[in-house]
């Protein structure tokens, strides 16, 4: 983890991502119909429900571009939520940002989707 935030840092950084979570307005370039509300907000529960004490483990790869690093290069990120194999992760290095870990028979795979906690654990 970089020495800059500690596991109560993220911890926090996660709550208050959920709790100052605004529902995006439809655009006007958008393809089909805009999610409910309720969605948004069934989501947000979900997220309460699924956080946990962060925890470090250590992933191959960064997962960013599948396939572009000929070997993986471990790192440390710092778990924050688990939903059945999934987990939302907070990753120090490069940018600071969240990804989604996804947990195999193989170990665990880094989704390439990244960026703030609540839309990260929406895509899964």
């Amino acid at each position: 983890m970089d020495a800059h935030i500690s596991l109560a840092d993220v911890s926090q950084l996660v709550v208050t991502e959920i709790e100052t979570f605004v529902v995006p307005a439809p655009r006007p370039d958008q393809l089909g119909e805009a999610l409910p509300e309720t969605w948004f907000a069934q989501q947000l529960d979900e997220m309460r429900a699924s956080l946990i004490e962060p925890y470090i483990i250590e992933i191959d790869g960064d997962g960013r571009f599948p396939g572009s690093i000929p070997k993986p290069v471990p790192r440390r990120v710092a778990i924050v939520a688990e939903d059945d194999d999934i987990f939302l992760a907070y990753d120090p290095d490069p940018d600071g940002d969240f990804a989604l870990i996804f947990k195999s028979a193989s170990g665990f795979g880094v989704s390439p989707n990244r960026g703030h906690a609540v839309d990260c654990f929406m895509s899964r």
